[in-house]
């Protein structure tokens, strides 16, 4: 007959965590140097939006 194994896994511990969390760490940093070493000089110029005069604000409808 098959006998069946209950796989018993390591209990959390704090040296754990903190290894796991400085492995974290040091991807981020790195994917972020490697993100600005990547990206352009200079940004974009900024899109300048056209204002529509259309409109009326409502102070002034009700002074009509």
């Amino acid at each position: 007959m098959w006998e069946v194994f209950s796989w018993v896994t390591m209990p959390d511990t704090k040296s754990g965590r903190e290894r796991k969390g400085q492995n974290k760490r040091r991807q981020l940093e790195d994917h972020l140097a490697r993100r600005e070493l990547d990206a352009d000089e200079e940004p974009p110029e900024p899109a300048r939006e056209t204002v529509d005069s259309e409109y009326l604000s409502e102070a002034d409808e009700l002074d009509r």
